[in-house]
């Protein structure tokens, strides 16, 4: 069920208005390679990956990237994003490790659900890159 909440919004999770300034750089993590590049500007909540052509999901700029060797943690970051978590600041950390990411959801529950509500369309773009990685995982 749909929250009663604003109409589904044209601009991305990971921005908060629709205005040209400011124009801020926005990460995007590679799940394939774990890897994390930035761009100006971008209006695709996907974007294929500079290093290997796979997908990359667009996170807000409180997002700080584990280093490339660390799987535990691009482990963690993917099974948030999977939940739907594009690092916006909810007022507490974000689990620590992969075990706590499951009581995280269920804690931000209705948050999610707005989010995935009020972005949809983007939201179909992250599932859709997501289910695609795990096809080929």
């Amino acid at each position: 069920m749909a929250p009663h909440h604003e109409p589904p919004s044209t601009l991305l999770p990971a921005q908060k208005f629709d205005a040209p300034w400011p124009r801020y750089m926005h990460p995007y993590a590679c799940f394939e390679c774990r890897k994390s590049f930035k761009r100006l500007g971008v209006t695709e909540p996907v974007l294929p990956c500079p290093h290997c052509g796979g997908p990359s999901v667009g996170l807000t700029r409180k997002f700080k990237p584990p280093k490339q060797s660390d799987v535990k943690q691009w482990r963690k970051v993917e099974a948030l994003v999977r939940h739907g978590f594009l690092f916006w600041d909810l007022g507490e950390p974000y689990p620590s490790d992969l075990t706590g990411v499951d009581g995280f959801a269920a804690k931000h529950a209705e948050h999610l659900r707005e989010q995935r509500y009020r972005f949809s369309n983007a939201f179909e773009k992250i599932d859709a890159a997501m289910a695609k990685r795990s096809q080929s995982a």
